[in-house]
């Protein structure tokens, strides 16, 4: 239950200036008008499409007892602030003050929200867990995961997103992490983060921000770190490794594991979740057992079985790191292999040349390469610009026991193609 507070202690807190806002508990937090309860504070957040602001009215009509504002709508049940992102950070940082339950930050280039979920699902069969749901990461969704805690929780695991330099620094200023882990580091939203470098300095801000009796174990890609209570995690830390197109069997420490998850990438991403539950006090058959159950995410190397066919959906995002593991992936399959690939975003200058060193690196694996966006034509396949004409293409390419992969950045919305083809097959 969320734990109430008086109004004006929330502006208070919040540096806000107050405007006929009644003496009141606030039950709960809101950003959207439609979600408002009786009770809620709603934060008038300003977004890309769409303003919060234009949205006040709605929700005090809905029963929120006050709106966070930067500019005033009536003067009415308002709080202002300079600025309402800022103070719903705020919120959420005096808010985790309040709880003693022990958080986890995760973050990295590549399998954040895998091995988030496998921490916490992990932690979650002996002891009480909060989490972030889906990819609620960002200096908006991590917040509202802090708001959601309840008081009794043993742990909080939250992923930590960023796109811009001081993002991961600013979460953990809310946050107060005092486990950290960073999974990989590589070339993602260079188009904020400017460089391999960039990246870097920004994910090690969760190991600097870690209390002096906190720890952090950290994967590929790290380099050199300084500080105490850093362990380090690796492929070459395993005993052996299986892959096929049903799950994944690796050995670690003499123990065995097996998973549904495909591919190496969850290999990478359950030994990190193994290594760092260890750390925890967690035991190997609790590990194990919560392995075994762990089905495919939808969008993150989803097979779908269309009766000989096999459709890989790895729709969720993309990036060089990604891209690869999923190339790597269908090629130890024994199948014919069709890759279909969109642009991945937010590469910066360099973006072209990643394109076309992932179209190189395709087109030397794959048996087919098909392609669709702007930057996507870069890969060097069979480029298209319309979707109706690919899936012809693509649904005359197979005869019926290939392995597809389909794969693009989140925000060309790949999925529409997984759905569209299965359809068409069906």
């Amino acid at each position: 239950m969320f734990r109430e507070f008086l109004l004006e202690e929330i502006a208070r807190m919040i540096n806000g200036r107050e405007y006929s806002v009644r003496a009141d508990l606030a039950r709960g937090v809101s950003i959207d008008s439609r979600e408002t309860r009786p009770g809620y504070l709603f934060f008038a957040l300003k977004g890309q499409r769409t303003d919060g602001h234009n949205f006040v009215k709605e929700a005090l009509a809905r029963g929120a007892l006050a709106a966070v504002v930067e500019r005033t709508q009536s003067e009415v049940n308002e709080i202002q602030v300079s600025d309402t992102l800022f103070a719903l950070g705020e919120f959420a940082r005096y808010y985790r003050q309040h709880f003693c339950t022990k958080t986890i930050g995760i973050t990295g280039t590549n399998g954040k929200t895998t091995v988030k979920n496998l921490v916490a699902a992990i932690l979650g069969s002996g002891s009480r867990v909060s989490y972030t749901k889906l990819n609620y990461n960002s200096l908006i969704g991590m917040p509202l995961s802090i708001l959601n805690l309840c008081g009794d929780e043993d742990y909080m695991v939250l992923e930590m997103g960023t796109s811009a330099p001081g993002e991961i620094g600013r979460l953990c200023d809310i946050a107060r992490p005092d486990v950290g882990l960073i999974t990989n580091i590589g070339p993602g939203h260079l188009e904020g983060l400017q460089s391999i470098d960039g990246v870097r300095r920004e994910k090690l801000s969760l190991i600097t921000s870690l209390p002096t009796d906190g720890f952090a174990l950290v994967g590929d890609g790290v380099g050199e770190i300084s500080g105490r209570n850093v362990t380090r995690f690796s492929m070459q830390m395993l005993d052996k490794m299986q892959i096929n197109e049903s799950g994944s069997y690796f050995s670690y420490g003499g123990n065995e594991y097996c998973t549904r998850l495909l591919g190496a990438g969850n290999v990478y991403n359950c030994l990190a979740a193994v290594c760092l539950t260890t750390m925890l006090g967690v035991d190997y058959a609790t590990q194990s057992k919560v392995l075994s159950s762990v089905k495919p995410e939808p969008g993150r190397l989803e097979p779908i079985f269309i009766d000989g066919l096999l459709v890989i959906n790895d729709t969720y995002n993309a990036n060089p790191i990604s891209m690869k593991m999923a190339i790597d992936f269908i090629g130890q399959l024994g199948r014919r292999t069709i890759s279909v690939f969109g642009d991945m975003l937010e590469l910066g200058s360099g973006s072209r040349q990643l394109h076309e060193e992932i179209g190189s690196y395709a087109r030397g694996s794959v048996d087919l390469l098909i392609t669709y966006g702007q930057q996507a034509e870069y890969y060097g396949g069979k480029h298209f610009t319309e979707e109706n004409d690919l899936l012809r293409y693509l649904k005359g390419s197979i005869a019926g026991d290939e392995v597809v992969l389909f794969k693009a950045s989140r925000a060309l919305h790949f999925e529409r193609f997984v759905e569209r083809f299965s359809r068409l097959l069906r």
